[in-house]
């Protein structure tokens, strides 16, 4: 049975209907925005719809990317978990590509939208 084929669908369906996006920040012709309302926290971790929005299409087509990004508020580590693509802002448009991501940890560096959107976060 490929139960695989049925996480996107089910995932996209977890989504609000209408997700109010909050501006962190921006730069280089991206911006990213954090929805609030998707915020769980388990101990010291979050996770998170985030959206990057460019200005520009890049040469796939895609403009948004909006990504599930888990955060480890002690250890300032983070991973995503599930990435879209989209060909317009703030995830208008077609999908071009949606898929679950096995991310590994990674360290949030300092001064960047990451620690940005994982200081947001953290403190929900």
């Amino acid at each position: 049975m490929r139960t695989g084929f049925w996480i996107t669908p089910l995932l996209l369906l977890c989504l609000p209907a209408s997700a109010e996006w909050t501006f962190v920040d921006g730069g280089d012709g991206v911006e990213r925005y954090i929805e609030r309302d998707s915020i769980l926290r388990d101990g010291p971790r979050v996770r998170v719809w985030e959206v990057d929005d460019a200005s520009a299409p890049d040469k796939q087509g895609v403009q948004s990317l909006r990504s599930r990004t888990e955060y480890d508020c002690e250890e300032r580590l983070y991973r995503i978990v599930h990435l879209s693509g989209h060909s317009e802002r703030m995830t208008q448009g077609t999908i071009v590509f949606s898929k679950a991501v096995d991310g590994d940890w990674k360290p949030v560096l300092p001064d960047t939208l990451g620690e940005v959107s994982m200081e947001m976060a953290c403190e929900e």
